[in-house]
């Protein structure tokens, strides 16, 4: 029977938990990948990398088997050292009485992913281009361990203050905004939509949770050239039972600056790496300023903006607010029902604007968070669904539209895109690098022609691509 103590040991070891247990002076034997190789007279030094950290070996004497062998591997193979432990030395380092080689790295992969710098423009083709190698560069794991950080801050997060996670459909019939920006897909012969938002199961699940919460895909296809929108990414969305736009936003500035708070103090290792410093007073929602969105256009006017009052915010609007502000976190109130959604509730007596606000942030970002009141109507539904060009789709939303006649109390929503927000606090230069495998425009996903097969030409794999298609 397998213990809990006896669960810590399967997988690898990590190198942090290796070196707190290791004595100086003692023989240890550890598993590691190589990130860099150099050599000097007789000895040859490995550096053996992972996320938590880098360890030494050193091999002063070519005197144990296969040792010719190994003082030839290449970065990314990976080897069990065996020798006495010192960390006199910064790394800490083995010095080795023999190696095992557990695997090889003898793609010719040039730079390797330790080489270069996994943040800057100037290596998007390597590393995107070959994205399963170039994951191990230590920019970009630092910026997806983070991310993940925060995620799993936010599940805490959302769990302490009793909301209950729930878990909506990615397959749907339903769209939230235009079909045009919709990512098609068929199942059983059906044609159905990848999600784009989960607000038609949150509200049916917080009838019968009161608080739900979801971290799970949204879909939109997005075909300008942002850096700030992916076509794929995380959607982090909550529902409540009686509340209000106030109650929601309150809800959305808390729930981000505490689990920020929580993802700094577990991510330093990472940030100092990157060199980033997280603003968190300036995060801290005491600290927000808000204004209407009629306050936000005349501001703009002032300001050489020529957004036409009733559309929604450009890039170039959020900036010049935000810079009105004094590059503070600003929340913009009842924005325009022709750039929302169909279920969002319209203000009392300006049923142009709706009960809505998106946060915005001060560094270019663009808004991190966005709330809503929900309409609990069922005319107001139908004619909004009628003015945003659903008219003939309205029977896909029928079942949702009669929880208004099943007793659907008020209620309203946040949502939140985790790529977004790290994208914009660690200050990257695009959204792309918060993915593991980002979709977006410029880059296909569908390999091209000379991609598809074998594009380093290596004769061993056309060799076995010949040999099992005779069969």
């Amino acid at each position: 029977m397998i213990t809990i103590n006896d669960m810590k040991k399967i997988g690898p070891e990590f190198i942090e938990d290796f070196i707190s247990r290791a004595k100086n002076g003692e023989k240890y034997s550890f598993k590691g990948r190589i990130t860099s190789v150099r050599k000097h007279a007789e000895r040859v030094f490995f550096d053996l990398s992972d996320h938590t950290g880098t360890i030494q070996v050193v091999m002063e004497k070519c005197n144990f088997k296969d040792c010719k062998k190994v003082s030839a591997l290449n970065p990314g193979s990976y080897i069990e050292a065996l020798g006495v432990y010192s960390n006199s030395r910064n790394p800490p380092e083995i010095k080795a009485e023999s190696i095992k080689i557990i695997s090889e790295a003898v793609l010719p992969l040039s730079p390797t992913p330790w080489e270069i710098d996994g943040l800057s423009a100037d290596n998007v083709n390597q590393i995107f281009s070959y994205t399963g190698f170039y994951l191990a560069n230590p920019q970009r794991a630092a910026v997806l361990k983070i991310k993940t950080n925060f995620v799993k801050a936010l599940h805490d997060y959302f769990h302490n203050n009793k909301f209950t996670l729930v878990e909506p459909p990615i397959l749907t019939d339903k769209i939230l905004y235009e079909t045009e920006k919709a990512v098609r897909a068929e199942v059983h012969g059906e044609k159905v939509f990848l999600s784009q938002c989960a607000t038609f199961e949150l509200e049916p699940l917080a009838m019968v949770f009161g608080k739900v919460y979801t971290i799970s895909p949204a879909f939109r296809n997005e075909k300008g050239g942002s850096k700030r929108h992916l076509a794929e990414y995380t959607h982090a969305k909550a529902e409540a039972l009686f509340v209000d736009i106030n109650d929601l936003m309150a809800l959305a500035g808390d729930s981000i600056y505490n689990a920020m708070i929580k993802t700094v103090e577990i991510s330093k290792r990472e940030l100092d790496f990157l060199k980033i410093n997280i603003d968190l007073e300036s995060l801290n929602p005491k600290n927000y300023v808000s204004m209407t969105y009629d306050e936000a256009v005349e501001i703009l006017h002032k300001n050489g903006s020529n957004t036409v009052y009733g559309e929604g915010l450009a890039r170039s609007d959020e900036m010049i607010l935000t810079k009105h502000v004094g590059n503070k976190y600003l929340w913009v109130k009842f924005l325009p029902f022709a750039s929302e959604g169909f279920p969002y509730k319209k203000v009392p007596g300006s049923p142009h604007l709706s009960m809505t606000c998106d946060l915005i942030a001060p560094h270019g970002a663009g808004e991190m968070v966005g709330v809503a009141e929900k309409t609990t109507d069922m005319e107001e539904i139908i004619d909004n669904l009628i003015k945003k060009g659903k008219k003939e789709d309205i029977k896909k939303y029928w079942k949702y539209v009669l929880l208004r006649k099943y007793g659907l109390p008020p209620h309203g929503g946040i949502g939140a895109a985790p790529e977004r927000i790290i994208y914009g606090l660690l200050g990257l230069n695009h959204i792309r690098l918060t993915k593991p495998w980002p979709r977006y425009p410029d880059r296909r996903i569908n390999p091209t022609k000379e991609d598809k097969l074998n594009p380093w030409r290596n004769k061993e794999i056309e060799g076995i691509i010949k040999k099992f298609s005779l069969k």
